[in-house]
């Protein structure tokens, strides 16, 4: 006998499963009357009725639950059988940046899983220098800036943009309507030169604040706490911040005045020998359209 169609299969093991139509289609991302579409198909093939359909539900027959459990497990065996065949494929070797990576790259990166489950990947993060990179057997990196060493090539993922970012509690009982108001507040930095302030400051000529106040952390992620905790007032990269300020726990006080900086963008590396390798070129491809989102 000839096997009925996959995708009708599947759609008959999810809705019985479910004992619905709708949630099954949800989880397969189809329509429910493509779902329906495909169980009457199978119906019809064997000759038999499956569900017993009624005005808000669906309910199996004897030979739907004959048949859910067998194709239930038969799909689990495939997904097994296809997890052990995927551990042993290469496994595409990324490093990045830490704030860009657990802020950005790694919120995205199931998406890419679960479009490619046959590529695994491995992310490491850290500050790294080139050396690291090309002696560690990379195959693609994140880091800041279009320059990389000779035989290696770059993309832009996404562009850099800085602007004074706060909670909205800081601002209850002050306001803040020019770079001026800045200088009643207290300054998070997360470089210990408190570049980024300085270089924000001079292109808004917002000479009465003091780059030079307030307090410095380690990490990005520490100044950007101390920032919804409401102690002061960070210097964002609208790139990295987008949950906090999609929550509603931090606010541009100033949002016309969010300086691009073309030399802080974010990038990808990789080896021109490698560039086109298609776990990598599928890797790119997935990152540009999810960069374009």
């Amino acid at each position: 006998m000839r096997l009925p169609s996959l995708n009708a299969l599947r759609a008959f093991e999810a809705a019985a499963r479910h004992q619905s139509f709708a949630r099954a289609a949800a989880e397969l991302h189809v329509t429910e009357g493509a779902v329906s579409r495909h169980v009457k198909l199978l119906e019809e093939e064997l000759g038999l009725p499956l569900f017993i359909r009624r005005p808000r539900k669906v309910e199996l027959t004897e030979h739907g639950r004959k048949l859910l459990p067998v194709l239930s497990k038969g799909f689990k065996s495939i997904a097994a059988g296809f997890a052990d065949v995927a551990a042993e494929a290469p496994k595409l070797k990324l490093i990045s940046q830490p704030s860009f990576s657990i802020r950005w790259l790694i919120p995205r990166l199931d998406e890419f899983r679960q479009s490619h489950p046959a590529i695994p990947v491995n992310i490491t993060t850290g500050i790294h220098e080139w050396p690291d990179v090309i002696g560690g057997g990379y195959d693609l990196a994140f880091g800041c800036g279009p320059d990389c060493p000779e035989g290696w090539q770059a993309t832009l993922v996404v562009p850099a943009t800085m602007t004074p970012v706060c909670s909205p509690r800081l601002l209850k009982n002050r306001t803040i309507a020019t770079p001026a108001d800045l200088a009643q507040f207290n300054l998070l930095h997360t470089t210990p030169n408190r570049s980024d302030w300085k270089i924000w400051i001079a292109e808004y000529a917002a000479d009465e604040v003091d780059p030079m106040s307030g307090e410095t952390f380690p990490v990005l992620d520490m100044a950007i706490q101390a920032a919804v905790l409401g102690q002061g007032i960070a210097m964002g990269d609208l790139t990295l911040l987008s949950q906090e300020l999609s929550s509603g726990k931090l606010i541009c006080p100033l949002p016309h005045l969010a300086l691009r900086r073309d030399a802080e963008n974010y990038y990808v590396y990789g080896s021109s020998a490698n560039w086109n390798k298609p776990r990598v070129a599928a890797f790119r491809q997935w990152l540009a359209a999810v960069a374009r989102d």
